[in-house]
């Protein structure tokens, strides 16, 4: 059965064509914007461990906002034709790097399933932080 090893939010992700897993600026919790509404860059990063004999895994990956529509994505996971077991799993990555539309301030929840499975739920807050000296509008 295919299982989610790790999840990350991160500015930027991407899988080269080995299967090699790139992560920029990850780790955060929280977001600041100047103002609302508007967009701002996110990527999740993930590896997802097939045990053989599997040949692919069903991934969905959901951005609920605290109010309004959330975004959904979801794909088959097939590891690239060198993948090597280790253990008897193979480890796929998976990345999305896209602009969020961040209407309103609150938490933001990112759910990922495997094979139709909660498999983890991350969350991070979305502030507004006016420069200073700029009125409230």
């Amino acid at each position: 059965m295919a299982r989610l090893q790790y999840v990350v939010l991160a500015e930027y992700a991407r899988v080269d064509a080995g299967g090699l897993l790139t992560v920029a600026g990850a780790g955060f919790d929280r977001i600041v914007v100047n103002a609302l509404p508007g967009q701002v860059p996110l990527a999740c990063a993930m590896r997802v461990l097939l045990a053989e004999p599997e040949k692919d895994a069903r991934l969905a990956v959901a951005l609920r906002p605290p109010s309004g529509v959330g975004l959904r994505l979801e794909t088959v996971l097939t590891p690239p034709p060198e993948a090597k077991s280790h253990e008897g799993l193979i480890g796929v990555a998976f990345a999305a790097t896209f602009g969020l539309p961040v209407s309103s301030p609150g938490t933001y929840v990112l759910e990922v399933s495997v094979d139709d499975a909660p498999a983890e739920r991350i969350s991070f807050e979305v502030e507004v932080q006016r420069p200073p000296g700029q009125a409230d509008v």
